[in-house]
């Protein structure tokens, strides 16, 4: 009977230790599903207008798959709008904030991003693809296609100053800060969350100031990604700028500015590195609208250099003849609003760079030259509609009235020099992708550069005009005129990507990962108690049978 009893006993140990195995796998479930939450949300990856010196004003959302080429199927539109609904936030139970989203935009390409005091990058998959420009001399291998990163704060903001960018329409790379705002509206956040102040992780000056007393609140740090992003950009266009008073002593390939200009800039850049010890978030944030107000004035108050070909008498002049010479006609960027310098002798895309041996010269016995020269840019990009200011004759045009070819009567080509400088003025109308590119109007009326290369003409002694290269631009050359427009870096990102930590997950990966239950340590080991209890009582119940 005693016997029985203890098999009976026994047995109900057994069934209460499976009762609470059922009830820990329960409540463990139960705490799983409330640990983890996740959201859709809206979240915008893009490079802000106001420190886009390229095409000022304009702001290129990353997260947006627009682009004017139409690739992948998408709008053929510039990616100039926000996109909504597009990211995963989960919040975990310990008030972690894990974002995952899409970068899809296959032109404007992202390939490194970093440098965020309140958002760190966990993972930052790439693709395989070649990224070219549309005649194929300048690619990268691959981009960045999606982002998994952890907030530090609900802030919504999150600026990367240390990002690279390759847009193939241009060929170059660019080194712009990039913002990611993200909408919280609708996420439901821990107490310790909802009472953060809308200021980011630490990246002020440690203060010298005695501890606060636990009595009162605690400070909140000020976040200084934003003007230090500005300073970086005007800081820039400072030490590269050109002084002139007039700009007659300028190349027409430059552009200046005046001293009263770069005073301006000076003055405002030094009270925002001052505001780089400011103890309030207020401050800090005058300090980037002021120094972004100053900035956008002083890139609009740049010129384009004005130094000609001088006129001179020579006893010396080309022999008669007529030979094939390069001559182009072209924009500077800072009359144009336009990235690069527009040529329109320039067939290919991006029409950055002048044209070799295009044009004819002809030469009569008195030394009086007319060159004839091939208008010859892509329609997407403008077409011309009218030349003035230097002896334009037999111009032909289309049925539509863009002009495909132009001649310039020179009059005597002194040899004094081999290259002949000169301004004139063009009536143009911006082809669409241009348009969408820029956001500029259709018609517009601009300086132009008349600019014709005499290398190796005969002259009229028996000699050779001297040889001087037509400076091309190649893609170091292009990238190094963004830096010195504060848009561009020397690092090839290329040979430098975005570090990705070993095993860690892709957004997808990430997504599923997060969602999965997490069991805390002490339920765990509570169970495994419960399991060796069981098969201890199990044992022994083995052991009285026999």
């Amino acid at each position: 009977m005693n016997f029985m009893i203890t098999q009976v006993r026994r047995q109900g140990v057994l069934a209460l230790v499976l009762a609470v195995l059922l009830m820990l796998s329960t409540g463990l479930t139960a705490q799983a599903a409330e640990s983890d939450k996740t959201y859709t949300v809206t979240a915008n990856l893009y490079c802000p207008g106001e420190l886009n010196t390229q095409l000022p004003g304009v702001t290129a959302y990353l997260t947006n798959g627009n682009n004017p080429l139409g690739i992948d199927g998408y709008e053929a539109v510039a990616p100039t709008t926000p996109v909504s609904d597009n990211a995963t936030l989960t919040v975990g139970a310990d008030g972690t904030l894990t974002l995952s989203l899409k970068v899809p935009n296959p032109v404007f390409t992202l390939q490194k991003i970093g440098g965020c005091s309140n958002a760190t990058i966990v993972s930052a998959p790439r693709d395989d693809r070649e990224y070219a420009t549309t005649d194929g001399s300048v690619s990268r291998s691959g981009r960045i296609t999606g982002l998994t990163l952890t907030l530090s704060d609900t802030t919504g903001k999150y600026i990367f100053t240390d990002c690279t960018e390759f847009p193939t329409l241009l060929g170059v790379d660019w080194t712009v800060p990039l913002t990611l705002e993200v909408d919280l509206s609708g996420v439901e956040l821990t107490p310790s969350q909802s009472e953060q102040e809308e200021t980011a992780a630490p990246t002020s000056p440690p203060s010298t100031e005695p501890s606060v007393p636990p009595t009162q609140p605690p400070t909140t740090a000020v976040n200084l990604d934003a003007l230090n992003s500005i300073i970086a950009t005007a800081e820039r266009s400072a030490n590269t700028a050109i002084v002139s008073v007039d700009g007659n002593d300028v190349e027409p390939g430059k552009v200046w500015v005046t001293q009263a200009d770069l005073d301006t800039l000076k003055t405002e850049l030094a009270k925002a590195k001052a505001a780089l010890a400011a103890a309030d978030q207020s401050t800090v944030d005058a300090a980037v609208q002021a120094l972004t107000d100053a900035h956008r004035t002083f890139t609009a108050s740049q010129q384009s250099g004005k130094k000609v070909t001088e006129a001179s008498e020579t006893d010396t002049t080309l022999a008669e003849g007529t030979y094939t010479v390069s001559c182009n006609i072209w924009f500077n960027k800072a009359d144009t609003g336009l990235p690069l310098n527009p040529h329109i002798t320039n067939p290919t895309f991006p029409p950055y760079n002048p044209v070799l041996d295009n044009s004819t010269l002809t030469v009569d016995a008195e030394g009086n030259g007319k060159v004839t020269i091939p208008v010859t840019i892509s329609d997407k990009v403008m077409t011309v509609r009218s030349l003035t200011g230097l002896s334009f004759t037999d111009v032909e045009t289309t049925e539509d009235g863009a002009i495909t070819s132009v001649s310039v009567e020179l009059g005597r080509i002194s040899t004094e020099s081999t290259v002949i400088t000169q301004l004139c003025t063009a009536e143009i109308q911006m082809g669409d992708l241009a348009m969408s590119i820029s956001g500029l109007e259709k018609d517009h009326t601009w300086p132009a550069v008349f600019e014709l290369n005499l290398s190796d003409i005969p002259t009229s002694d028996g000699g050779k005009m001297p040889v001087v290269e037509v400076e091309m631009m190649n893609a170091d050359d292009a990238s190094q005129a963004m830096a010195s427009a504060g848009v561009s870096g020397e690092t090839d990102p290329a040979s430098e990507e975005t570090p990705v930590p070993p095993e860690t997950p892709s957004p997808e990966e990430s997504s599923l990962e997060q969602s999965a239950p997490v069991f805390p340590i002490g339920a765990i080991a509570a169970a495994v108690a419960v399991v060796a209890l069981a098969a201890a009582i199990v044992v022994g119940k083995k052991k009285l049978r026999k």
